[in-house]
């Protein structure tokens, strides 16, 4: 059996319908291309050319960086450096030399723009090490070489003179920045905080700007995980001090005192010190690499001794509280089995229990044929 019927199909769309939605997603994509082609910068380079003397001036390059006279500037743009402003108005172009204005200012160089309390980076007070002084220093190299040595002994007196400036002043160090760009870190003031894990006492020879002893220490840092940082300080906290063995007199030749510490009983200290170098020293891994701060005083952080907290205030009121809870729920179940034990002498409770069985204890059945056979007989 077949239906005819003269109505169209779900789902089919008539000829026109078909035609009005091509035409519709062919319109989107021909807006979207136009996004696209207008957006881009050249297009309107193109469509809105610049003037030619404008052109020429930006091709030849022969503007002086150091004085531009506004008798060559056009109406249509100022051919200037990107780091250069005019101060004037350039709508005279007349040949007199009386209205010209020739004044340039140019952006602050960078060690000084490096220095300026505006800045914000290493704050007013606090000095940078020149850079001419650390072009002999050398990364990933053991040890502090005879040509570092200059650098070196200043960097390492300019960092004694931090322990009058506020340590707020200063950015907090990063491991990472230390050990991914050494050059655009070197020779700032950083403010430092870590675990101390090991504090030897050297003997420094004399050198152009002092000598004595310095405290070596490796310390490691919130971010710097299992590697090491390696610490050089012009002096220690008194607590410090007295953790490095004596010396005893009788010892002819006294070794440098030494003291490691482990992880449970590692002091905290905090410090500011110039960022000098990315050093390698020896490692269980062969040559490991740690970033070497000089540093003025070494500080120990006290711990903190906590005598009383408001949650010794708030105990005694959660034990009455708790307390009473325990006395309320003993009494609900108390009530309970009373009242259990008191309803099952009553008729009611009869009543909802289940009906009697009979037992089958002296039943006796027999089958079909055994009953047929006994009448039999």
């Amino acid at each position: 059996m077949r239906f005819r019927t003269q109505q169209r199909p779900r789902g089919a769309l008539r000829p026109g319908d078909q035609r009005r939605l091509t035409a519709l997603i062919a319109g989107i994509g021909v807006v979207i291309l136009c996004f696209t082609i207008v957006r881009r910068p050249q297009f309107w380079h193109r469509m809105f050319p610049d003037s030619r003397t404008q052109t020429e001036a930006a091709s030849t390059g022969t503007i002086p960086n150091s004085r531009i006279q506004l008798n060559e500037v056009t109406a249509e743009g100022s051919p200037i450096q990107h780091d250069e402003f005019l101060s004037g108005a350039a709508s005279s172009h007349e040949n007199t030399t009386s209205n010209l204005v020739t004044v340039t200012v140019n952006r602050l160089p960078l060690d000084i723009a490096e220095s300026d309390p505006l800045s914000g980076n290493t704050g007013a007070n606090v000095p940078r090490v020149p850079k001419d002084l650390l072009k002999t220093v050398k990364d990933d190299v053991i040890g502090v070489y005879s040509s570092e040595s200059k650098a070196y002994y200043a960097t390492l007196k300019m960092a004694s003179l931090l322990a009058g400036k506020k340590p707020n002043m200063l950015p907090k160090a990063a491991f990472a920045l230390f050990m991914d760009s050494p050059n655009g870190s070197r020779g700032i003031a950083w403010r430092v905080e870590g675990r101390l894990r090991r504090l030897a006492e050297i003997k420094e020879r004399p050198n152009p700007y002092g000598g004595g002893k310095v405290y070596d220490a490796w310390i490691t840092t919130a971010d710097s995980g299992d590697q090491l940082v390696h610490v050089v300080a012009m002096s220690a906290d008194e607590t410090l001090k007295q953790m490095l063995p004596r010396q005893s007199s009788r010892q002819r030749i006294q070794p440098q005192p030494v003291v490691e510490f482990t992880k449970e009983n590692s002091p905290d200290v905090r410090f500011s010190a110039y960022f000098f170098k990315r050093e390698g020293y020896a490692s269980r891994k062969g040559v490991s690499l740690a970033p070497l701060l000089l540093a003025g005083t070494l500080h120990e952080i006290p711990e903190v001794v906590i005598t009383s907290t408001r949650a010794e205030q708030l105990t005694p009121y959660l034990g009455w509280l708790t307390m009473g809870i325990c006395a309320t729920v003993a009494f609900v179940w108390c009530s309970f089995v009373m009242s259990d034990a008191a309803h099952s002498h009553t008729r009611a409770h009869a009543l909802t229990r289940l009906p009697a069985y009979a037992s089958f204890e002296n039943v006796t059945a027999k089958t079909i044929a055994e009953t047929l056979s006994d009448l039999d007989a």
